[in-house]
């Protein structure tokens, strides 16, 4: 038998554990990164539910997971870059480069891409970060700049999403965008908006931990729908800001959320949903009227994976306030339920160290 490491292993619908398995041989054009941190996102809560987020909202729609799954694809460790050894974060994906989607610069839609972590909609499982060795791409490697943690690297991965959309929504200069869903990916892209020249970047959630953070990043004004009817928030909206919503983007997934987006948004403005669109959404005449958009995105453009990495480096988007538990691997079942139960534990980033 060959050597052997520590990997969270997910094996069905709430079937998750951490257990010794073979270390990957890397394929051609890859190399064994040391895994030093990666995140628990919002989609490996959904695979550990029994989802396949990344078929359903990459290819609209549903596709089984295979078995054995190893999570994990907000991944910092240490890679070999010009012949040396450094802290790197690697970006998780790679398109086929030779369908439609590739040869138009869509390489986030390719429906034969590689993911790591995410082991379904394509040949081969593609072992994900939370072990202590991933196989990675040697090309998908950025070395940190001294400004940025292994822990803060982690969330490149969100914040290249968070760039992507804002890109697909034309966020202009002095807008006003509203983020639905305060998780690490609403916060950083309510940065990210006002890195980008917007006026006003309000947050709205439910539970107040993230909406402490957002106040804590300057971010506002902020919104607890559990406190606040929607009329409330749309007129106090209205007032406060004196100006039409320009974007709005949904992190939830949410029917009622997606629901309260369109009544926010304002004429030629874009409503963004980001976890996909929500079952039984309806849409009347007056939600498109005045050229009212309403759309989707998927990962990232390569590009923005850098673009996220420089306003990471550049302390435009701060994200260790957003840093609320850190795990050893081996507490990997106690980690996910922390960031699963979220309001309750109060989680909003949760770390593995492998």
């Amino acid at each position: 038998m060959g050597p052997t490491m520590r990997a969270v292993v997910l094996h069905g619908p709430g079937r998750l554990q951490v257990e010794s398995v073979p270390v990957p041989t890397p394929a051609p054009g890859q190399e064994l990164v040391r895994v030093a941190a990666c995140g628990i996102c919002g989609s490996d809560l959904r695979y550990l539910a029994g989802e396949n987020p990344w078929a359903k909202h990459t290819l609209g729609y549903d596709k089984p997971n295979p078995p054995g799954m190893i999570l994990g694809h907000e991944v910092a460790g240490y890679g070999e870059v010009g012949g040396e050894t450094v802290p790197v974060v690697c970006l998780a994906f790679r398109g086929c480069g030779s369908c439609p989607d590739c040869w138009r610069g869509d390489e986030q839609l390719c429906a034969h891409t590689a993911h790591l972590g995410h082991g379904a909609g394509w040949e081969g499982q593609n072992p994900g970060g939370m072990a202590e060795w991933v196989p990675v791409w040697k090309t998908n490697l950025y070395p940190l700049p001294p400004e940025v943690t292994l822990d803060q690297a982690t969330f490149v991965d969100g914040l290249g999403v968070a760039v992507h959309a804002l890109r697909r929504a034309r966020v202009c200069p002095g807008g006003t965008v509203v983020v639905l869903g305060g998780g690490p990916i609403g916060l950083m892209l309510a940065q990210t908006a006002r890195a980008l020249g917007a006026g006003r970047a309000s947050v709205v959630d439910v539970y107040e931990t993230p909406l402490l953070c957002a106040r804590e990043l300057g971010l506002g004004p902020t919104y607890n729908l559990s406190q606040v009817t929607e009329s409330e928030l749309l007129t106090d909206l209205m007032e406060r800001l004196r100006s039409d919503v320009r974007a709005v983007f949904d992190t939830t997934g949410d029917p009622s959320a997606q629901a309260l987006g369109l009544r926010l948004l304002g004429a030629g403005g874009t409503l963004m949903l980001l976890a996909g669109v929500a079952e039984g959404l309806r849409l009347t005449t007056r939600d498109l009227a005045g050229e009212r958009t309403v759309t989707t995105c998927s990962n990232n453009h390569y590009a923005d994976f850098g673009t996220a990495l420089q306003l990471l480096a550049s302390g435009q988007v701060v994200v260790e306030p957003m840093i609320t538990h850190r795990f050893p691997l081996e507490r990997a079942v106690e980690a996910f339920e922390v960031a699963r139960d979220k309001v309750q534990t109060g989680a909003l980033k949760v770390i593995l160290h492998p």
